[in-house]
């Protein structure tokens, strides 16, 4: 049976070996704003800014300006601002999707679409895409979910809801981008923060937390809101948001080498299968350069040659199972590519156990 083309990359984490990665520092910032709409309907308004001369100040309110600088004080690459008459989030997810494939998500200012935005996170994460989001739905339990609720002081005194402050929060977690976590990263737009009665069982329950300082107010962990785990596709590492804006990178960066070069431009077979697994390999070794990926760690992809002599072996090709390796690499299967990979990524420095003995 015909069926559409498939790009599957499945990132596996097996007991404590790392894999994977994500993202370009898109913050996509979400506002119910009647300011730009016609009496027709929500009239969605998309604009993208780099800084805040960029900003058409007519599209906004009062409100809706200083949400949109508190994320670009914290330098994301861009701020996509999406704006509209509504407070429904299935009102903006198309104009989302029409403008980033990818990026960091926050609907500033309301409760109502929480909930919805969170679902469609989810939703998305299981399509493949790498959309992420930080909102105040509890319990997403996702990789790609960032969960915050707590009330801050900003630096003017005034006391500003969780809901709030996720513009400055989206635009924090955007601009760490993959360059560092946001573990103890310093809120420079607060003076205070309403703390949570149990820190530990906060950041245990998927929460991220923010706290008050010596010298300000600091991100606790840099997690998201993934707490079930099963070992393999969700694992403690996978509870870190620099994990995963690495294993978002990778994804994203492969699946478009593939489909961009390869896709339909190839015949199947081992030699042409191997010019992209050396390509892989060799932004591979680029990451490793950069500090994303451990160059002490040989980060290789290869033909996945069980997968490959599974796939022969289930059209009724048995004698597939005494094939060598070697043979099996040979005998490419119909349209499919069967690659794996196993890489390390580099988390940035957060715990500390340093021991004085006195003599």
């Amino acid at each position: 049976m015909a069926t559409k083309p498939t790009i599957t990359i499945t990132f596996k984490q097996l007991a404590t070996t790392l894999i994977q990665r994500s993202e370009r520092g898109t913050a996509i910032l979400l506002l119910n704003d009647a300011t730009g709409a016609s009496e027709s309907g929500t009239n969605i308004t998309t604009k993208v800014y780099k800084s805040v001369a960029d900003i058409d100040e007519s599209l906004y309110t009062e409100d809706s300006l200083a949400q949109i600088k508190s994320c670009l004080s914290y330098t994301p690459f861009e701020v996509v601002v999406i704006s509209g008459n509504s407070t429904k989030f299935s009102d903006f997810a198309k104009a989302i999707m029409a403008v980033r494939r990818t990026g960091w998500i926050a609907f500033a200012g309301s409760e109502a679409p929480q909930a919805d935005l969170a679902s469609w996170i989810k939703s998305m994460d299981k399509q493949g895409y790498t959309y992420k989001a930080v909102g105040t739905q509890k319990g997403a339990d996702n990789k790609q979910y960032v969960y915050f609720n707590q009330s801050v002081t900003d630096n003017n005194g005034n006391e500003v809801s969780a809901v709030n402050y996720l513009p400055s929060l989206l635009g924090i977690l955007a601009g760490c981008n993959i360059t560092r976590g946001c573990t103890n990263f310093l809120c420079t737009d607060l003076l205070g923060v309403t703390e949570v009665e149990d820190i530990d069982a906060a950041i245990s329950g998927g929460q991220l937390v923010l706290a008050n300082e010596v010298n300000g107010v600091r991100i606790v962990a840099g997690i998201n809101s993934l707490v079930t785990l099963n070992g393999n596709t969700a694992t403690e590492d996978m509870q870190y948001i620099e994990t995963v804006e690495a294993m978002n990178f990778i994804m994203d960066d492969i699946r478009d080498e593939f489909k961009e070069r390869y896709q339909g431009s190839y015949k199947n077979k081992y030699k042409y299968q191997m010019l992209f697994i050396g390509a892989v390999n060799e932004y591979f070794s680029n990451l490793a350069g950069e500090d994303v990926l451990d160059n002490e760690f040989e980060n290789r992809a290869e033909i996945d040659v069980e997968a490959q002599r599974s796939a022969w072996m289930g059209i009724g090709k048995t004698e597939a199972a005494d094939w060598s390796d070697d043979k099996v690499k040979s005998m490419a299967f119909k349209r499919s590519v069967f690659v794996a990979c196993d890489i390390k990524i580099l988390n940035c420095m957060e715990n500390l156990k340093f021991t004085v003995t006195m003599e």
